[in-house]
């Protein structure tokens, strides 16, 4: 989406994205990440990120965090909320940090699932956190890079 300048993309896209994708990377801290994976006549139960892992708990605290930088990006760039530019490009740079970090830690808990790791298996939400703070990572390099004026 393009405004007057060619290259150029829509005001606030990228604040937007980041902040949709770590909303949904804190909701699915929420979703089940581990089911147990056993036979009959015992019955798999699956178990969120938040009552899995510690780990889970700090994603959860980043993916927040972002949404509130990423939040108060998007109200500046859309003059709701003059900021300085200096705070801004500290807000980017939290984004960015932070992101790393979740992409990291809900990767470590998908290669690394807390014990008893023999019985559990992947559920849908840890897949839906590493998309999302993947989501969010990329975008977040892109509130980052230099713009050309």
């Amino acid at each position: 989406m393009a405004t007057g300048a060619p290259g150029r993309t829509n005001r606030g896209t990228i604040p937007a994205i980041i902040a949709v994708a770590s909303l949904i990377l804190a909701i699915s801290v929420f979703l089940p990440w581990y089911t147990a994976d056993v036979a009959p006549p015992f019955t798999p139960e699956a178990t969120s990120g938040w009552d899995a892992t510690m780990l889970a708990r700090i994603t959860f605290a980043m993916g927040i965090i972002t949404l509130l930088s990423s939040a108060l990006i998007w109200l500046d760039l859309r003059g709701f909320l003059p900021i300085d530019a200096d705070i801004v490009r500290a807000l980017a740079w939290t984004c960015l940090v932070l992101t790393i970090g979740a992409t990291a830690l809900v990767a470590w808990r998908l290669v690394r699932p807390p014990g008893p790791a023999e019985f559990l298996a992947r559920d849908v939400g840890l897949f839906i956190a590493q998309a999302a703070a993947i989501v969010a990572l990329v975008a977040s390099i892109g509130a980052v890079r230099p713009r050309n004026p």
